[in-house]
């Protein structure tokens, strides 16, 4: 499983890595509308300065190249990591990372091309011009192309509750049933199926850019730039909710392990080639049309070209300067807030990481005492008095039991939280998967397998039990 997960991770970091270099770093810059986040414009295009725009860029992407090949090197280094959790934490600082570290060639050349920009005198004129004619002209979205795949996905949703509140049954393996595994799987891609509709409706009516004097240069441009987003925004929605069936259809037959890798791997790949897509067909419309004229000189707005800050503007989000999609306007009351949202989510991801490390590397102790067993692991996870035990048996095969987790820890070391087990739909577990013997305890309310770090503990916790 270590290396499913390392070769899952790897097939969406590389990728990533090679399309943000090519986006963010082209060799050639006279089409482009910009150039490290500074607003490309016809003084760059002049016989000397050219020369010099030439050197910068080319300069930026030898020095971008090292880094991004370094940083490929690494990531298929992280394969040797020996431990699965260990492996993941890794994986995961390592995207943070590189979403610092790749950026540094990019903030290095904003800086020189602002630089050559006071050199050659060109101030920002702080004034919008807006083409009143086209501001609101044109949207693009298929809504009902849009919707229909979410729908389905509702559909597929009411389907998942109907199956596990025992409304519906099949005669195949019905072991999971119950759990509530179904409906956890299919809503968090509903819920992705929500932010696609509402990311989209939210792109689609975005302010136009205006790029040249004509209006209807303008209205054409973009809405075929939005055009394209329509579509990557419903070929996305396909592919949610064709996974989200294949999810359900995979639960009801008992998913296994590998089945979950291999389904995250097509689902990646997919994803990964719409993005591919959404690239390549922006950059032929940009190639397309011509961007000489400057109609909004806001250079100093973006800050080393990535982050917008304008109080001045009232808009939430803003088209990225470089890359693909919006980002949000930090000045603006809501971008503040989200600006801290995302911060958190940041570090509650390396820290939910670092949680799940250190389980993996603090032993179990399963100990039985003063009339309760006490499963502890940096707590108190369980307390089970042994009064409450109505049933307890020492079981020597954990195969038997097919633990499929539903809210938790699962590690190579470690399984603890709710898992759906054969003739259980809802058990606690507290073990080491590496010990295949384990105990099973049953109360009125619960059910609890557990076992200690080797079959000699476990006997041991077995014994000391019925003794009380």
């Amino acid at each position: 499983m270590k290396i499913e997960l390392g070769l899952m991770m790897l097939l969406c970091l590389l990728p990533f890595l090679v399309i943000m270099f090519l986006v963010l770093y082209p060799k050639k810059w006279r089409k482009r509308k910009y150039i490290f986040g500074v607003r490309n414009r016809d003084e760059f295009k002049t016989e000397e300065t050219e020369k010099s725009v030439d050197e910068i860029v080319q300069k930026i992407r030898r020095m971008a190249l090292v880094i991004y090949s370094a940083l490929s090197i690494l990531a298929v280094a992280m394969l040797l990591i020996p431990n699965q959790t260990l492996m993941l934490l890794f994986f995961t600082i390592y995207v943070f990372v590189i979403i610092f570290v790749c950026m540094l060639p990019y903030v290095k050349g904003n800086s020189e091309i602002k630089s050559l920009k006071r050199e050659l005198g060109i101030k920002a004129k702080g004034v919008k011009i807006a083409d009143l004619r086209s501001i609101n002209a044109s949207h693009a979205l298929n809504m009902p192309m849009l919707l229909i795949p979410n729908i389905l996905t509702v559909v597929c949703m009411i389907f998942a509750l109907l199956y596990d509140f025992n409304l519906i049954g099949f005669a195949a393996n019905n072991i999971l049933q119950g759990s509530y595994a179904a409906s956890i799987s299919v809503g968090s891609f509903l819920f992705v199926a929500v932010l696609f509709v509402m990311i989209a409706k939210m792109m689609d009516s975005m302010r136009n850019e205006v790029i040249s004097e004509e209006s209807d240069v303008n209205i054409n441009y973009n809405r075929a730039k939005k055009k394209i987003w329509s579509d990557t925004w419903i070929q996305l929605s396909w592919i949610n909710t064709i996974t989200a069936v294949v999810s359900i259809v995979a639960i009801m037959n008992y998913w296994t392990q590998s089945f979950i890798v291999a389904m995250s791997i097509t689902y990646i790949i997919a994803v990964i080639v719409v993005m591919v897509l959404l690239a390549r067909n922006t950059s032929l419309l940009n190639k397309s049309y011509d961007f000489k004229s400057v109609y909004d000189d806001d250079d100093d707005a973006w800050i080393y070209g990535l982050f917008y800050y304008n109080p001045s503007d009232k808009r939430l989000n803003v088209e990225k300067r470089d890359g693909m999609g919006t980002t949000i306007n930090m000045a603006h009351p809501v971008g503040k807030v989200f600006t801290v949202v995302i911060a958190l989510v940041m570090l509650g991801s390396v820290g939910s990481i670092i949680w799940a490390a250190a389980l993996d590397f603090t032993a179990l102790d399963v100990r039985v005492e003063n009339g309760y067993v006490i499963c502890h692991q940096l707590r108190d996870d369980y307390v089970i008095p042994i009064d409450e035990i109505k049933e307890v048996s020492l079981v020597d095969s954990i195969d038997e039991i097919k633990p499929v987790r539903i809210a938790g820890v699962q590690t190579e070391k470690v399984y603890k939280g709710q898992y759906s087990i054969v003739g259980e739909k809802k058990a606690k577990l507290f073990m080491n998967p590496k010990v295949d013997e384990y105990i099973k305890i049953k109360t009125d309310k619960t059910t609890y397998i557990i076992n200690g770090n080797s079959e000699t503990e476990t006997h041991d916790i077995f014994d000391a039990i019925e003794i009380q």
